[in-house]
C-alpha cells in the first residue's frame, strides 16, 4: 500500500512538471502575421488589449515616448477599440520595395478567453514584392512576426504542386 501511494505521488509530480513545461511554450505577448497578396497586404496583430489599453493610458509611457498621447481612461469598450484601431493605423509603418504604403482600414476581432486580433489592411501596386519593412508602435512591446507570401494554384485530380522561393 505504501509503495502504491509513493508511485502515485511520483506520477503526480511528473505530470505537474510536464504540464508546467507545456504551458511555458505558450506565446505570451504580441504577434503579427503579415500576409502579402497580389495588390494587398493584411497584418493581423494578436495582442492582449487590456494590457495594451493600460499601456496607452500610462503617463510614464507618454513621458518616455512610447506613445504619442495618453488614451483617456473613461472610454467604453467600443471607444477603446476605436482608439486602438486608429492608433495602430497611424503608428504602423509599411514599406514595400522602399515605397511607403498607407493602411486604409482596421478591423477589431474579439475572441472569448483569447487575445484579441486587430487586422490592418492596405493595397499596393507593386508587381513583384522583393522587400518588406514594417514598424509597429512601441506600445505593443516586442512583436513576434511572421511574413507569408502565399502561392495559389488549382490542382486537377492527381496533379502535383510545385513551389519555388
Amino acid at each position: 500500500m505504501f509503495v502504491l501511494k509513493k508511485c502515485y505521488l511520483i506520477f503526480m509530480c511528473v505530470l505537474l512538471n510536464l504540464s508546467a513545461a507545456v504551458s511555458a511554450h505558450e506565446l505570451n505577448g504580441t504577434s503579427a502575421h503579415i500576409i502579402l497578396r497580389d495588390g494587398q497586404v493584411e497584418v493581423k496583430v494578436i495582442t492582449d488589449t487590456a494590457h495594451l489599453a493600460a499601456t496607452l493610458q500610462s503617463d510614464q509611457a507618454w513621458l518616455t515616448g512610447d506613445i504619442e498621447q495618453v488614451m483617456p481612461g473613461n472610454l467604453s469598450i467600443n471607444d477603446q477599440q476605436s482608439y486602438i484601431k486608429n492608433m495602430l493605423l497611424q503608428s504602423t509603418h509599411l514599406q514595400i520595395n522602399n515605397q511607403k504604403i498607407a493602411f486604409e482600414q482596421a478591423l477589431f476581432n474579439t475572441y472569448p478567453n483569447q487575445h484579441d486580433e486587430i487586422v490592418l489592411l492596405a493595397r499596393h501596386k507593386v508587381s513583384k514584392v522583393t522587400d518588406v519593412a514594417l514598424t509597429f508602435s512601441k506600445s505593443l512591446g516586442a512583436v513576434h512576426t511572421n511574413i507569408v507570401k502565399p502561392q495559389y494554384s488549382l490542382l486537377s485530380a492527381g496533379e502535383t504542386v510545385h513551389a519555388s522561393y
